[in-house]
């Protein structure tokens, strides 16, 4: 007869085996794994539309600063020709030459000494900051142009200047030159544009790019396109007497 408590095991008992496995973890750490890339998708995903959203405006703010660039720049030369004209009372020909025929110096040329800077000088001198694109290429490139016309500011003969006075139709209703982004020269050339040659280049400009009239009272406009020749041609012409239509 056993001395044990009713209802209590036997020390001599062997230990009842477990049968079920144990739970594992795995689960939890793929579901945390997959949660982690999900999150880090959708902040790759708004951020890469976000780069989206913000491109544009970046380069619109780019485009914005290059023309006000540019503006800035022909607004430079303006006030030099008007100080080279308060100075000799008239403005720069277009080309001086010697007695010889020889080219002397340009329109460009002349405004060096009033557009705050010395151009190195070699046998190829880089052209004032304020004559090039702000985009150019070389030194000596420059986009802004006189309108070479009989009754332009600017003259085909040579050794001849104008007064503003002579400008009859009004300083601020005739070009004095222009700025462009699809043409460039050497700085210290002869080459300007006729009347033909400058409607043509102002004709093909693009959406993308910019051109800029300079006034003879020293105003700058950007181009807006279209532009028809009757309204051009009124602006190149110093007393023509024509109705200048509105811009």
């Amino acid at each position: 007869m056993s001395n044990l408590p009713p209802n209590q095991s036997s020390p001599f008992a062997t230990v009842p085996e477990v049968t079920g496995k144990p739970k594992k973890s795995g689960g939890v750490v793929v579901l945390i794994i997959g949660l982690v890339f999900g999150i880090v998708f959708v902040l790759l995903a708004c951020g890469g539309l976000a780069i989206a959203l913000l491109l544009p405006a970046v380069s619109n703010a780019r485009n914005a600063a290059r023309q006000m660039g540019e503006n800035n720049n022909l607004k430079m030369v303006g006030l030099a020709l008007h100080n080279y004209h308060s100075v000799y009372n008239q403005l720069p020909c277009t080309v001086r030459t010697d007695a010889d025929g020889k080219v002397v110096s340009t329109w460009r040329t002349s405004l060096v000494d009033f557009l705050d800077e010395i151009p190195t000088t070699n046998a190829s001198p880089a052209a004032p900051v304020p004559l090039r694109p702000l985009d150019s290429v070389s030194v000596n490139e420059t986009n802004v142009f006189a309108i070479v016309s009989p009754n332009g500011m600017f003259l085909p003969t040579p050794n001849a200047g104008v007064r503003f006075s002579d400008a009859v139709d009004g300083l601020s209703n005739t070009i004095m030159a222009i700025k462009l982004p699809n043409r460039s020269t050497d700085w210290s050339s002869t080459n300007n544009l006729t009347p033909d040659e400058a409607y043509g280049a102002i004709q093909s400009i693009t959406k993308q790019e910019a051109g800029f009239l300079l006034m003879a009272d020293g105003a700058v406009s950007r181009i807006v396109l279209p532009m028809d020749r009757k309204t051009f041609d009124a602006w190149i012409t110093r007393d023509g007497g024509e109705a200048v239509p509105s811009y």
